[in-house]
């Protein structure tokens, strides 16, 4: 998650905002939500000196820190020994989230989109890979 000082420069400097702007649009189009594409363009797309939003700023950094593959799950788990597991025990899982598993195994096997983390983590608590922390 973006820091209240990363969300404060971005916000000031539109240049910099507009072309991480476009740069998130052009390296994730096929992945982004349709909401994603539509800001992202009309981010993009804006002219002049103006200043953006804190709002703004905290969804364009949040798009960023949505798209960043990470390796470790929350408490330390190592995304590729959870996704492998998972996979093997995919049987016992939802149809939807069997297929998830695979998708995102073949995808990359040791690294995931930091938004699917909790996907990963609800599936392998399912798969009693993790136990649930109370």
């Amino acid at each position: 998650m973006a820091s209240w000082k990363e969300i404060d420069r971005i916000r000031k400097e539109p240049k910099g905002f507009r072309a991480l702007a476009k740069g998130l649009r052009a390296q994730f189009s096929d992945d982004l939500t349709d909401w994603e594409k539509d800001f992202l363009e009309g981010i993009a797309g804006r002219d002049g000196k103006e200043e953006f939003t804190t709002r703004q700023s905290e969804k364009l950094l949040q798009i960023r820190d949505d798209y960043t593959s990470v390796s470790e799950l929350p408490g330390g788990f190592s995304v590729g020994i959870v996704l492998k597991q998972c996979k093997e025990a995919r049987l016992n899982l939802s149809e939807d989230d069997e297929q998830w598993v695979l998708r995102s195994y073949e995808h990359s096997p040791s690294t995931i989109r930091r938004k699917n983390t909790g996907r990963l983590m609800r599936c392998a608590r399912e798969l009693h890979i993790i136990e649930q922390v109370r």
